[in-house]
């Protein structure tokens, strides 16, 4: 039933005056980074506008952003629980791109909260580190 609900999420997304984001930043004209690394390009990005509030000691949402991949990838949203943080290689069912790259939003608020947006570059690194991930199953090489 979620692999529907994606799909419907997906393609309501893909028209975003139809599921109620707009606003989103057009990063289309900013080339793809090859081997986005969360411990070299996506952590300093947490650390330097996140941490505060996605962080310990009660991480807003409970979600932790120095711990990684490990509260992100693949892990429901708080918010929206059909859809998961980090959907790994698939950034237009990543709600934590959603929430740094549009203002207006399906649930609460665009991050960082009271802050300016994040830069085109970084929301870029971001996406390419998404769209660069892949789980690997047993026996998938």
């Amino acid at each position: 039933m979620r692999h529907v609900w994606l799909l419907l999420v997906g393609f309501l997304l893909a028209d975003s005056s139809i599921a109620g984001i707009s606003g989103c930043d057009d990063l289309s004209a900013i080339v793809a980074a090859p081997n986005v690394t969360i411990d070299h390009d996506i952590q300093p990005i947490f650390d330097n506008h996140c941490i505060a509030c996605h962080g310990p000691p009660d991480p807003i949402a409970f979600m932790d952003l120095t711990l990684g991949e490990q509260d992100t990838v693949a892990v429901p949203s708080f918010q929206i629980p059909e859809l998961n943080r980090v959907e790994p290689g698939l950034v237009s069912l990543s709600y934590l791109f959603f929430k740094i790259n549009c203002s207006n939003q399906l649930s609460g608020n665009r991050m960082p909260r009271d802050a300016p947006p994040l830069s085109l570059n970084d929301q870029a690194l971001i996406r390419d580190w998404i769209n660069q991930l892949l789980i690997f199953k047993d026996g998938f090489e």
